[in-house]
């Protein structure tokens, strides 16, 4: 227990830090003194003017008719959904024409364009633009003799990121169908399919509304974005499992393997080509 005094009251510390509060002068006093107490003020009286009743005697006030019918406005979504179908059938309709066109040119193509046998032809996309016919050709000769290659250019002269490679013998075709498609060159993975444009009776270009692919799904959790062809009849068997520690095992990651799909199935939208695999086929008209 401490030995210290206490203060007197009213009055400092008395360790000469300061004077007496009652040695102040008044105006100073006034601020360390309290407060007056409040005045009590009586309670208040109140009379309720009205007595305290029910809701019984006001039912009679209550309206009795039916209501009139509630008109149904569209939600903004609906709204959205309505104007987004609106805007694809005039663009299906403004399209028309122009596949009838397309039609009529595929027909008459019957399985050949520019000299090449479509039955025996690759569609490689997203090239690298640095790849050159040359180093494309020694790629694909590995898979059997090559007889003709043509890479897509723009006006000026420089590659589109697509080309078409036409092999002798169809097995090579399927061989480098089964082992090519997401292999890399100069640092990008590839796609590869078979020529669709003339080989394919209800397929259509992308610029069409067609093609293959799954870059345009949607968001971009549902986007596929995994080198190598895209099935939109089984999006999630199309995804790649996740990688093991150490990467992939040995002879895995360059081939999706199966064989090529039957000619004249169904079509549908593309591998990132403008118009998709087999999109160089434009009829005359220049659209």
């Amino acid at each position: 227990m401490s030995h210290r005094k206490m203060t007197p009251r009213g009055q400092m510390s008395g360790n000469g830090s300061g004077p007496a509060i009652m040695m102040m002068p008044d105006h100073i006093r006034a601020t360390f003194m309290p407060n007056p107490p409040l005045k009590p003020m009586p309670p208040v009286k109140k009379k309720r003017k009205q007595p305290i009743v029910g809701l019984a005697q006001y039912i009679v006030q209550f309206e009795r008719t039916p209501p009139p019918p509630r008109k149904e406005q569209p939600t903004p979504k609906e709204l959205k959904v309505k104007k987004q179908q609106n805007l694809k059938k005039q663009h299906d309709e403004t399209l028309k024409p122009v596949v009838d066109e397309y039609r009529k040119f595929q027909q008459e193509c019957g399985g050949e364009y520019e000299g090449m046998n479509c039955y025996n032809t690759l569609f490689v996309g997203r090239l690298a633009y640095e790849v050159t016919e040359r180093k494309l050709l020694r790629e694909f000769e590995t898979f059997g003799p090559v007889k003709d290659l043509k890479m897509v250019k723009g006006k000026d002269g420089k590659s589109r990121g697509v080309a078409f490679v036409e092999y002798d013998h169809e097995e090579d075709m399927k061989r480098a169908y089964r082992a090519a498609d997401g292999m890399k060159i100069e640092g990008r993975e590839i796609v590869v399919d078979v020529e669709r444009g003339h080989t394919v009776p209800n397929w259509l270009p992308r610029r069409l509304g067609g093609g293959l692919g799954g870059t345009r799904l949607g968001a971009k959790e549902k986007n596929f974005t995994a080198p190598g062809r895209f099935d939109p009849t089984r999006p999630e068997a199309a995804r790649p499992p996740p990688m093991p520690m150490g990467g992939p095992p040995m002879g895995m990651g360059r081939g999706r393997g199966g064989p090529p799909p039957p000619y004249g199935g169904p079509g549908g939208p593309g591998y990132g080509g403008r118009d998709g695999p087999g999109g160089r086929d434009r009829p005359p008209g220049g659209y």
